[in-house]
């Protein structure tokens, strides 16, 4: 076993690269303890990058860097974990008081919010401050963990992230607790023979399922939250990518690295490719913002149409006119008319 890892839960620290408190620090194995407060990978990969390994900080001090434990010998991987369904249950509930269901309910049909919470079993934390718990359940309808996130009535989220196990389980047996992600929607393959379309948050999963509906939307949880061993239930599905926008890091922007990781699982029989619409159309004020799929089918929907070109498009018109999320989507996931003619509007 490692002697150094990072540590595991969402406690975060102050980062000394970008001053935000984003900090992962890597502990030592055998002892428990920090190795100082500034060996540690910030979460904000994109914006900040900072990642000082252990390796570095005993080169640093000009000392030997052993990175494998003589005390601690793993016979067997650690079992998944899981939470009980009377737990998750109990969740699915005040949804008066969650800011995230409030804000769905500005912006979409009430009755499409409320299949929208039934079908990804999203939940309201009672035990921090109303927060909103995407569930994670797995392809066997196993619960692996509650992610939970604060967000204002406006939908925009805060800093705030939490774990309902951080929270529930009584702190002298939280590290028995071994959290596993599994894609947040996944519980819902076996319900559907949809191409599969994954983007990182669990919020760009609510928004386009209701937007997008030919395919099923899932959610990695993060930039990092791509790999194989995530996406291993998908092997026999249509994936498609659509990875935020952001700025260049050290290991590429999100559309690079993502599309390296694609590269790679294509290689191994996954049918897998990385959408580029957001590369194609996104702004750099976007980029430097880090828009996602749902940014910016929100920001579309406000535009309007004055008149369609070509008279062969007039019933496309008609169509938009009943459902004012036609134009949007028409000319972003570039749909043709029936006679393979681009739809356009002006």
């Amino acid at each position: 076993m490692f002697k150094y890892s990072l540590e595991k839960g969402s406690k975060k620290h102050l980062c000394p690269n970008c001053n935000k408190k984003k900090l992962v620090l890597y502990v030592d194995n055998e002892n428990g303890n920090f190795l100082s407060p500034k060996v540690g990978r910030c979460d904000r990969e994109i914006n900040c990058g900072y990642h000082f390994t252990p390796k570095l900080f005993f080169q640093d001090k000009n000392q030997p860097y052993l990175p494998l434990s003589n005390k601690l010998k793993v016979t067997h991987p650690n079992k998944t974990s899981y939470h009980s369904k009377h737990e998750f249950l109990e969740s699915l509930a005040d949804y008066d008081k969650n800011n995230f269901v409030q804000f769905l309910n500005s912006k979409f049909d009430t009755e499409k919010v409320s299949n929208l919470i039934k079908e990804y079993k999203i939940g309201t934390s009672a035990h921090w401050y109303d927060g909103t718990i995407f569930w994670q359940i797995d392809n066997e309808n196993k619960i692996r963990g509650g992610k939970i996130i604060m967000y204002n009535k406006t939908g925009k989220r805060t800093k705030y992230i939490n774990w309902v196990h951080a929270l529930t389980i009584k702190k002298e047996i939280i590290k028995t607790f071994n959290l596993k992600q599994c894609l947040f929607g996944e519980h819902l393959l076996s319900k559907y023979n949809k191409p599969i379309a994954i983007v990182e948050s669990e919020k760009t999963v609510c928004i386009m399922s209701m937007l997008f509906e030919k395919y099923l939307w899932l959610a990695t949880g993060s930039l990092q939250g791509l790999n194989e061993e995530k996406i291993k239930a998908l092997k026999s599905r249509k994936i498609i990518l659509y990875p935020d926008l952001g700025m260049e890091g050290k290991n590429g922007s999100p559309f690079d690295r993502w599309n390296s990781i694609s590269d790679g699982l294509r290689a191994k029989g996954f049918d897998i490719q990385t959408s580029t619409l957001l590369e194609d159309k996104g702004t750099e004020t976007e980029r430097k913002n880090g828009f996602d799929i749902a940014d910016f089918f929100l920001k579309n929907l406000e535009q309007k149409p004055t008149r369609i070109i070509s008279k062969a498009n007039k019933d496309m018109l008609k169509m938009y006119m009943k459902n004012k999320h036609f134009k949007t989507l028409t000319e972003v996931f570039n749909l043709t008319d029936i006679n393979g003619n681009t739809i356009r509007f002006e």
